[in-house]
């Protein structure tokens, strides 16, 4: 009797871009087997087993993997890999003796919610029963199949990424040559789009981009067509020949005339997004509590005292349970658990910046933002003793030492400062009344201290926003918390210029960005997530527009919330 489910092997599928394919084959009733560095089962028994055997490891060893491996396979079995790069390892693939042969390239990455509307790449080698498999699996879960040779694959990868990276490392080698400083970068504006995406490239994945440029074989051709066009124009710069220069920009312009006004129109508008507006806190009356008449759980930053707990109470008051977590994720850990309702955590302070490992957690979690919460942030001077001449060390947690150290500096300038997790656990870790704390007036009621001076904060404008998570959009809290932004993220298999090009396309709906984020992706393969708040509702149809014109420049866009 034919079988008709596979069983597929992941060779590298521990990632996070294995995980989710995992997930969505035993979704489609497929057994699914993992191999690894530091997985029992190993890629060649794993080989051995499996109908379709999937190589999902980084370019440099994809080719090594596939050699060890290629021959173990059952006859009827076929062999693919997930690599970025298909000349190379697709010929290491075809020297199999018998057996289906086919390249994949998912153009997406671990965070989409569903292959829906994706588009993978499909590199045919040798056919068998489970190519078309794969093709009737895909496409019934909705995902585009685009079929490319695998030497035009790389042909235009050595464009679009290979080349673009040598000319921005070439680009930054020159600057440092140069001595140029920091600070004289960004001078004109073509100099600090050109800088930022130099920057950009600079602090991202830089072991793949030598992989593609070197595992690449279509790149030589497209460097050495490089480096003559630069060595002759290099010549008539240095010979003084301006009229041949002349000529050489203007058939270069003609050859672009109809790029040429969009990209004018457009970096336009990028500019003034970018360096012209302002990125802003809001500020929030208080509001009433949004539980209804049964209390319900709610999830924050602990111990009691924190801000985060003080926000938690003011935006729900007295009708929830609150449960302390000790971090931020353990906050989303009893949401996503349901083990908690609600949860609240910080999410950007007006002076220290972005929480990190909230934007982190966003990433990782399925929950939605409900809504978000701006409090005014005060600090206090707590001691044991009012004698404020025995202070000899003040404790507290990193950010309100930061955020008060002029005022430490003024009124104790002797005092020996010491961090501790949180500013409550600061209060726990000793009864030494030569020790003061810095935190809320709060905290003071609650653990029996004095207050030995108020609102030390260095900036009076100090506010902390915080987001409202729950494990779906609950349309009852946020009419209550009357959110006015969405929040996005956006991600994409690495292109230089994705930001620019989602930006105008804000841009050209007239909507006004009021956060810009960016987050280095650990996903090879990847560049930066980008969290996005726009100023308008997701049911805003010029916003919906907007967000199917993102989709064609990348793989993820996900809705994450509203504030």
């Amino acid at each position: 009797m034919a079988k008709n489910k596979p069983i597929i092997g992941i060779i590298g599928g521990t990632s996070q871009f294995g995980q989710w394919f995992r997930f969505f084959f035993e979704k489609n009733d497929c057994q699914c087997l993992i191999a690894g560095r530091k997985t029992e089962l190993t890629p060649k028994e794993l080989a051995k087993r499996a109908d379709i055997v999937i190589v999902s490891v980084p370019v440099r060893e994809t080719s090594s993997v596939i050699m060890n491996i290629r021959n173990l396979l059952k006859p009827s079995a076929l062999l693919c890999d997930f690599t970025s790069v298909k000349e190379e390892p697709m010929e290491e693939m075809m020297k199999r003796k018998k057996g289906g042969v086919l390249g994949i390239h998912p153009l997406f990455g671990p965070l989409v919610p569903s292959i829906e509307g994706q588009v993978i790449v499909f590199c045919k080698g040798k056919n068998n029963k489970w190519v078309s498999y794969l093709e009737r699996l895909f496409k019934s879960n909705k995902a585009k199949i685009k079929y490319m040779k695998p030497k035009e694959h790389d042909r235009q990868m050595a464009m679009i990424q290979a080349m673009t990276h040598f000319v921005n490392i070439t680009f930054a080698k020159v600057l440092q040559k140069q001595k140029m400083e920091t600070k004289n970068i960004f001078t004109t504006p073509v100099f600090r789009l050109q800088a930022m995406i130099m920057g950009r490239i600079l602090g991202a994945n830089l072991p793949l981009y030598v992989d593609l440029e070197i595992k690449n074989k279509s790149f030589p051709k497209v460097l050495n067509d490089f480096m003559q066009e630069a060595e002759r124009l290099a010549g008539e710069v240095l010979r003084g020949e301006s009229e041949k220069l002349e000529k050489e920009f203007i058939d270069a312009a003609v050859a672009m005339k109809n790029f040429i006004p969009i990209a004018q129109k457009k970096t336009t508008e990028i500019i003034h997004l970018l360096f012209n507006q302002p990125i802003e806190i809001r500020k929030q009356k208080k509001i009433t509590a949004v539980s209804g008449k049964n209390k319900v759980n709610v999830a924050c930053l602990g111990p009691e005292g924190t801000h985060s707990h003080l926000a938690s109470q003011e935006i729900f008051s007295k009708k929830a349970n609150f449960i302390m977590t000790p971090t931020i994720r353990k906050a989303f850990d009893k949401v996503k658990n349901g083990k908690a309702i609600f949860a609240v955590v910080p999410a950007e302070n007006s002076i220290a910046g972005i929480i990190q490992d909230t934007i982190d957690c966003l990433l990782d979690y399925p929950l939605s933002v409900v809504g978000s919460y701006t409090k005014k942030i005060h600090h206090c001077l707590l001691g044991r003793t009012t004698n404020t001449s025995a202070i000899k060390t003040i404790k507290s947690h990193v950010q309100p030492l930061n955020q008060c150290k002029d005022w430490i500096s003024k009124n104790y300038p002797g005092a020996v400062l010491s961090t501790e997790s949180s500013s409550t656990d600061a209060i726990f870790s000793s009864t030494d009344p030569s020790i003061a704390f810095i935190a809320n007036e709060a905290a003071a009621k609650k653990y029996g201290l004095k207050i030995l001076a108020k609102n030390i904060e260095d900036y009076k404008e100090n506010y902390t926003e915080f987001y409202v998570l729950a494990r779906s959009a609950d349309q009852g809290i946020r009419k209550k918390l009357k959110p006015k932004h969405t929040l996005i993220i956006i991600a994409a298999y690495d292109r230089p210029g994705l930001l620019r090009d989602v930006l105008a396309i804000f841009a050209d709906k007239k909507f006004n960005l009021t956060k810009l984020h960016s987050r280095k992706s650990i996903v090879r393969g990847w560049d930066y997530y980008f969290f996005l708040e726009v100023e308008c509702l997701p049911d805003n149809l010029l916003f919906k527009a907007a967000i199917k014109k993102i989709k064609k420049y990348c793989s993820i866009v996900r809705v994450v919330g509203v504030t």
